[in-house]
Parts: structure tokens; sequence; C-alpha cells
């Protein structure tokens, strides 16, 4: 099919600073090189992303105040614009937009999952399970960022297992330029790196419970990029274990790769994770990686071990060991670039494609 003459629009709640907002938005860069037009939809036209999206695309913003209000005003968009087909993100979406296929049933419908369900804080697994089974049988497929999340899916859902497919998030991987600008240090210092919200399921607390176990004779330095409402506690951590002269918290960075690159290692302290985009990112930048095993993307994008060590969840002293073992190893970094081609943005959105066009 000529791919020219097909849109697709991507549905968000807004454009605020998240994993599944930035991976959105490289999905839909990529597509728009292919020669596909791109419209994003926003129920409420806000967040980091914004000035980005609007650059580059389309967006809509569908005023929608309360989700109840979202199936109509997606059936009018669709009546108006008549895409080929709408990527939907988050569960609340992706039933609205099931919905709203009813009166548009010859727009492709992709549902994209990015965390496992069992572990979702706003809907109770059961009504999960009951509503996803109905309504989810409505759409064209089902994308799990990983076969974790996909594998949770299939078990707490029915006649499902038909429409599920795994497709890892696309990542886009660093300016080369910018690698070549990689700094020598002038004192023997390890950076250590945290990427991510800072809120209560992403643990940072645990990471720097670690850091503080972690033998002088490391000099090493932690910074924490990313914001949240659980800055100020962990603020407060710091302190309280003396650690704050060796932590900066950098807040939200557009870019992550000009910290990445003049890093020693990255660090993920989550509870759970979909996917893990900080992981892919590092990797890329030929980063050694520690993660908590969570549920449910670290253990396969680091491949069992293969691109860096892998400790269990709430384990500080397992953690701050790993830490050690990963700055002493200093794997490959060529071996950990190879493992980054996975995520790469034409390799998924050609999979995206072949899904809904």
């Amino acid at each position: 099919m000529n791919k020219k003459q097909k849109k697709i629009a991507i549905l968000l709640p807004s454009l605020k600073f998240g994993g599944a907002e930035r991976v959105s938005l490289n999905l839909a860069t990529e597509m728009k090189l292919q020669g596909i037009s791109i419209d994003i939809l926003v129920m409420s036209k806000e967040g980091e992303y914004l000035a980005e999206a609007e650059e580059k695309f389309k967006v809509y913003d569908l005023r929608c105040d309360r989700t109840y209000k979202l199936p109509y005003n997606l059936i009018k968009y669709a009546f108006n614009n008549h895409p080929d087909g709408i990527i939907s993100n988050f569960f609340k979406l992706n039933l609205c937009a099931c919905i709203a296929r009813l009166f548009s049933p010859s727009t492709g419908l992709i549902l994209w999952e990015h965390a496992p369900p069992s572990m979702g804080a706003l809907c109770p697994i059961w009504l999960y399970s009951l509503l996803a089974s109905i309504f989810y049988q409505f759409s064209t497929k089902v994308v799990a960022v990983s076969n974790g999340v996909a594998a949770d899916i299939a078990s707490r859902t029915i006649g499902l297992n038909a429409k599920l497919v795994t497709i890892y998030n696309p990542i886009v991987p660093p300016n080369q330029l910018l690698l070549k600008k990689k700094f020598d240090k002038k004192y023997k210092r390890s950076i250590i790196i945290s990427l991510g919200r800072l809120e209560p399921e992403k643990n940072t607390s645990l990471l720097i419970e670690s850091f503080a176990l972690l033998p002088k004779e490391l000099n090493a330095r932690l910074l924490i990029v990313g914001d949240g409402t659980e800055r100020r506690k962990l603020e407060q951590l710091c302190i309280d274990l003396n650690v704050q002269k060796k932590i900066k918290f950098l807040g939200f960075i557009n870019n992550p790769y000009e910290i990445l690159i003049n890093a020693d290692l990255l660090v993920l302290s989550s509870n759970f994770e979909g996917f893990g985009n900080v992981i892919a990112e590092a990797l890329y930048c030929g980063l050694p990686v520690v993660s908590t095993d969570c549920q449910c993307g670290p253990r396969e994008l680091l491949a069992n071990g293969k691109y860096g060590s892998l400790v269990a969840v709430n384990d500080k002293n397992n953690m701050a060991n790993a830490i050690k073992f990963e700055l002493k190893k200093r794997r490959l970094p060529e071996i950990q670039k190879y493992g980054a081609q996975r995520f790469l943005p034409n390799v998924i959105a050609n999979k995206f494609i072949d899904l809904i066009i």
C-alpha cells in the first residue's frame, strides 16, 4: 500500500513528561519520516512535550475534562478526519477508543499497553480483567511493550491471546556527534545516573540507600534526573544519610543523552516496569546497567543479565554490591550498543504500520 496516503492518530491523556508520551512521539516521528500523516490527540493540551509535538504534528485538543466524554469526541474526530488507524495509550483511553470504533469499524485500532495490569493502581485487577476481556475485542491488535506485559494481560483476560503482540518501545539513539563530545575526566570519579519520574513506584529511595553503602574509595557521585512528588522526601533522605554532597538532583532534562554520555553507570530501582526506556538509552551510550529484577521489562532488555546486573526489589545491600561490581567490570561499550539495536525507531515503526495499515 502507498503509505504516503495514510493517516494515523495517536491518542494520549496529555503531553506531560512520561515514558509512554516520549515513545509515542518517537513512533510518530518515525512514521512521519515514512510518509504517513500523523495527528496527536490529547484529552488536555498541556505538558513538557507539547511544544515539540506542535512543531512536528497536528495536535488536537479533545477538551475532555472527564474520560466519559472521550468516546463522543473520538467519534467526531474520526468522522471529520478519516484516519486509517488510531493508536491508543492507557487503559481508560483504550476502553473509550474501543467504544468509538463501534461507530467507525473501518478505522484500525491498536491498544498500546505499557505496564502489567496486575501492578496498576488506578483500576482493580478484577475490573480490568472484565472490561478488557469484553471491550478489547473491538480492537485490531493489543500491543504489549514486553513479553512480560503480554503474559500478564493474557493471564488476566479471556479471549485476547490472538490479538496480543509484543513490540518493544521505539527509542531514538543519541546523535553521533554528541557521543563524540564525551569529555575526558580530570578527576577519577564514578558517575552514577538515575533517570525517571520521582514517584513511589520508581523507588528512588532504594537507590539512595544503596548509594550510601558504597565505599569511599569508589569516589562515586549520583545524578538524579527527573522530577515528581517524591523529590522533597528524597532530598531529605540524602541529608539523613549524610550523602547530600555526593548526590545532585537535576530535575527534568529533555535530552537525557546529554547526561548519559558522561556517566559510568545507569541504575534503575523501580518496583515495576513495563519496559524501562532508560535501559535502552543507557545501552545506546555503551553504559552498563544495574536494575531491579522487577516485573516486567528489565530482565528482557538486559537479556537475563547479558548487558547488566539484576537485583531483587528493595534489596539495598545487593544493589550496592551490583553497583560496585559493574563499576569495576567495565563492560565493552560496543557490546552494550549492539544490545540496543532492537529498539531502533524504524524497526519498531514498521511493525506498527504492518499491524494497522
